[in-house]
């Protein structure tokens, strides 16, 4: 107890020095601006102990942080650790696959590197890292962008009227027609940069989404929109894929959309 409150207590002691520092600086800094030597030697003659004691501090308090860093990491390599982050997971009700370090959650895959000290979520290729590895940390940090994409309405008939305008205008642009040529392919790549020319479209439909209901949409039987029928094509070169994901987790690598327009 007696090392606890004496790390607390050169903890804020430290806090407190780092501010008045600051504010120290700032008044140095605005001084030398405005050619005001005689507060600037002022402020300078104050600063120099403080910058001493804050050294002594520390070299203190630093030994203290050594041991709270070697406790972390014997936390993080317990099988308490995996247990505790597994549950917080599930408490942010997110479905779990897998065995630590790596675990499905459909459609995001979740590894932890340990070696590393961090966290990767990936949806296909698409992927977000984070350090937040105490278990209540990343399973919030998790929890956000897993509902943020699981949890959107999917309207298959809204998705398939914006891919056949989107398809529309790249393959004229394409084939350099005047007319629509039913029935050749366009990279969906380009699909989705005509669906979200606007920045603010981007911002709204990142391509986690676009990746996502790509997946859903391909889950169905048929998929067709009134008199027009939809085709996915695969990619010859993997490299140039779209790694598409399904409700499951099933991935698909995808390159192209071909509509067809049935007379």
């Amino acid at each position: 107890m007696n090392d606890i409150n004496q790390k607390n207590t050169q903890t804020a002691s430290f806090d407190s020095m780092v501010r008045k520092l600051a504010r120290d600086w700032h008044v140095y800094k605005n001084s030398l601006k405005n050619w005001n030597i005689k507060e600037s030697s002022i402020v300078s003659d104050t600063m120099l102990p403080l910058q001493k004691d804050l050294e002594t501090t520390w070299t203190a308090l630093n030994e203290a942080l050594q041991d709270d860093f070697s406790q972390i990491k014997s936390i993080l390599n317990s099988e308490d650790y995996i247990s505790s982050l597994e549950t917080e997971l599930k408490a942010q009700g997110i479905p779990l696959n897998g065995e630590f370090p790596q675990y499905e959650l459909p459609p995001f895959k979740l590894f932890v590197s340990l070696e590393n000290f961090e966290a990767r979520l990936s949806l296909g290729r698409k992927s977000e890292r984070t350090s937040l590895l105490n278990p209540q940390e990343l399973s919030k940090w998790v929890g956000i962008r897993y509902k943020r994409v699981s949890g959107r309405k999917f309207n298959s008939t809204q998705f398939m009227k914006d891919l056949l305008a989107a398809y529309k205008v790249a393959n004229r642009l394409m084939y350099r027609e005047k007319d629509e040529v039913w029935g050749r392919a366009v990279q969906l790549s380009q699909i989705y940069d005509l669906m979200t020319i606007k920045q603010t479209s981007r911002t709204d439909y990142p391509k986690q989404f676009f990746i996502y209901d790509l997946g859903l949409l391909k889950e169905q039987s048929t998929i067709s929109l009134d008199e027009f029928r939809f085709e996915f094509g695969f990619a010859r070169n993997q490299a140039r894929a779209i790694v598409i994901v399904d409700s499951l987790g099933r991935e698909s690598r995808l390159s192209s959309l071909t509509i067809y327009k049935e007379v």
